[in-house]
């Protein structure tokens, strides 16, 4: 995976905007220039935890696969286990899913196993997918529904990037992000 760094400015018009950037970022941080407000700073990264790890090891790179939904993600790094091991078949812990492949929805409690390998349980999730990483810090963006960042998975004619929601598209105010997604 390559590292990527993307500043821009856009103009605030009360509406989502998608900003196709050509990549998912993993942090994104907008600054409301007309004000001076730093808006909203936060990581757009998917985190699962999970119990109950079967005998198949979890690595990087492997893709994932709920046993009900059919929901995929690719692994991007697995977190320091919190407890048990995968020989032992109880392994627990975290893992950083990639967000740029990522489709449909594994939902709390379901059972992964990996591509390619058998359906058997490689692990349970216990964390509803995605998880989001936010700090607003303007007060004056207060409503939630409105004042979030997403990740922006593009179109056959634009890249992909991330949309800012409403309530962070001031009217007419110019805004910067500073988008950053490591390797």
């Amino acid at each position: 995976m390559s590292q990527d760094f993307k500043i821009g400015y856009l103009m605030g018009n009360g509406a989502a905007i998608n900003v196709a950037i050509g990549f998912i970022p993993d942090y994104i941080s907008i600054t409301n220039l007309t004000d001076g407000d730093v808006i909203w700073t936060g990581a757009l990264v998917n985190v699962y935890t999970f119990t109950s790890g079967g005998t198949t090891e979890i690595k990087a790179g492997d893709k994932l696969v709920g046993a009900t939904s059919g929901a995929t993600f690719k692994v991007r790094e697995v977190l320091t286990l919190s407890s048990g091991t995968w020989a032992g078949g109880d392994a627990a812990g975290s893992l950083i899913g990639d967000v740029d492949e990522a489709t449909g929805t594994i939902t709390s409690g379901e059972n992964v196993y990996v591509s390619g390998g058998s359906s058997t349980n490689d692990a349970t999730l216990t964390a509803a997918f995605p998880k989001q990483y936010t700090t607003s810090i303007d007060t004056e963006v207060a409503n939630e529904a409105t004042n979030v960042i997403t990740a922006y998975v593009g179109s056959s004619t634009a890249g992909k990037g991330f949309t800012i929601a409403s309530g962070i598209a001031e009217e007419a105010k110019v805004l910067q992000y500073v988008a950053l997604r490591g390797g």
